[in-house]
């Protein structure tokens, strides 16, 4: 759930959207430019209670009965994150059963391999071989071009073909977009960025200082476990207590290029011949997504028939209900209502479940039985599967972002910025 703090800071600050901050290299102090890096990583100051981590369809290494679950936020480029896993590798060791390691890529930007690594990272975890091409990536950080990333699938022993598919495919760029979303709402701008069950530990930290942390959870974890609590259970217990995390806002960036954002097939209203298409992507638990909305309606009264918005989904993890939403969306444009059922998603978004779904479903007129065999239809979980892979490769990894002729907003930014964009747009520019 959304704090209402959250959103009153974001206002007060111009922006409302869990975005990156600028980026950090790794975790090491900002340098000047051709300045020798520093020897050891600068260590921000831990948010020692635990915030909710959602894990669901991560790659994980170790018993899912752990008492202790690890989220690393990693770059396979990132020397700090090289020496980090050597230190988890030897908590595993050592402790066993009672840790987990969860993987979330964070490929940096200014890691030019990071991406196509974490992408090779997760088709390996397609065929079962995640861990495998864990330690062979870390192993090797300098053969993390295509033909290394090739060799390392071929020495893992991988399917090839079926690798390369995937690296390449819409699978691997959801599943990392889906992570970049996660460490977005995190806040995670640096690697490595670590959430010891739920708590959060910032950089290549020693040996003792982690084994002091774990230690400590494991204790906790016990605690439960004699209050009647299953190993099993463990992890999702403390999630289900634990707070959405708040992460900082993001500035606009007004003078990035244009980009070509692809909208067809995208549900639309406007004319599709307007001079100007702001191409918006969304989440319907999303509070700063209503205001966005609330926005482009002024827009569109504002300039008629000179502006089309085209929608395009981002559900993000931290959102239980937002991806269950998204699909019944679709099922309702299916029956030719995706608006005014994209409204009433708006109006209620602290009350997506299934069953309030199909409710609405009802209260704009669908047909409820086809909606509710359509909610279950795979051609539209593809759908939403397609949009995050354009999200990827955007770079969209919070909502709203709108794309205006191509030129990027983040968040719910004031009246004034979306119409500067418009008139920018009107202009040709």
């Amino acid at each position: 759930m959304e704090h209402a703090f959250a959103l009153t800071l974001a206002l007060t600050l111009g922006t409302t959207q869990c975005s990156r901050a600028p980026e950090p290299d790794e975790t090491a102090p900002a340098r000047a430019a051709g300045a020798p890096a520093s020897p050891s990583p600068r260590i921000p100051s831990d948010v020692p209670a635990a915030v909710r981590v959602p894990i669901d369809g991560l790659p994980a290494f170790g018993s899912a009965g752990a008492l202790v679950t690890i989220v690393a936020f990693t770059d396979y480029e990132c020397p700090y994150c090289a020496k980090a896993d050597k230190t988890i590798a030897t908590l595993r060791a050592e402790l066993g059963d009672d840790i987990r390691v969860v993987m979330a890529s964070r490929p940096l930007a200014m890691h030019e391999r990071a991406a196509p690594a974490a992408r090779a990272f997760l088709a390996a975890a397609e065929q079962g071989k995640a861990e495998a091409m864990h330690v062979r990536l870390f192993s090797d950080r300098g053969a993390l071009d295509d033909v290394g990333l090739v060799a390392s699938a071929a020495a893992i022993g991988l399917d090839v073909r079926a690798f390369e598919a995937a690296r390449a495919g819409s699978s691997t760029a959801s599943a990392l977009a889906r992570a970049l979303a996660l460490a977005t709402s995190l806040d995670v701008n640096g690697t490595p960025t670590f959430f010891v069950n739920g708590r959060r530990m910032v950089g290549a930290r020693t040996y003792d200082t982690f084994r002091a942390l774990v230690d400590e959870e494991r204790a906790r974890a016990r605690e439960m476990m004699a209050n009647g609590i299953a190993r099993e259970q463990v992890y999702s217990t403390l999630m289900a207590a634990a707070p959405t995390a708040v992460a900082a806002p993001r500035a606009p960036e007004v003078d990035e290029p244009a980009v070509n954002v692809v909208v067809d097939g995208a549900p639309a209203r406007g004319p599709s011949r307007a001079p100007v298409t702001i191409a918006l992507f969304s989440d319907f638990e999303c509070p700063y997504c209503v205001k966005a909305e609330a926005t482009l309606r002024t827009l569109e009264a504002e300039y008629p028939g000179k502006v089309r918005v085209a929608f395009r989904h981002r559900p993000l993890p931290m959102h239980d209900h937002a991806r269950l939403a998204a699909k019944a969306s679709l099922a309702a444009e299916a029956q030719g209502h995706f608006w005014e059922y994209h409204d009433v998603l708006l109006a209620h978004r602290d009350a997506l479940d299934r069953t309030s779904l199909e409710g609405y479903a009802r209260t704009v007129g669908l047909d409820a039985s086809r909606f509710a065999h359509d909610l279950d239809d795979p051609r539209f979980e593809a759908r939403i599967d397609s949009d995050e892979s354009e999200a990827a490769k955007l770079h969209v990894e919070g909502t709203p972002t709108a794309f205006i002729n191509g030129r990027r907003i983040v968040g719910a930014q004031p009246l004034a910025v979306y119409r500067a964009a418009v008139e920018r747009a009107l202009r040709g520019k």
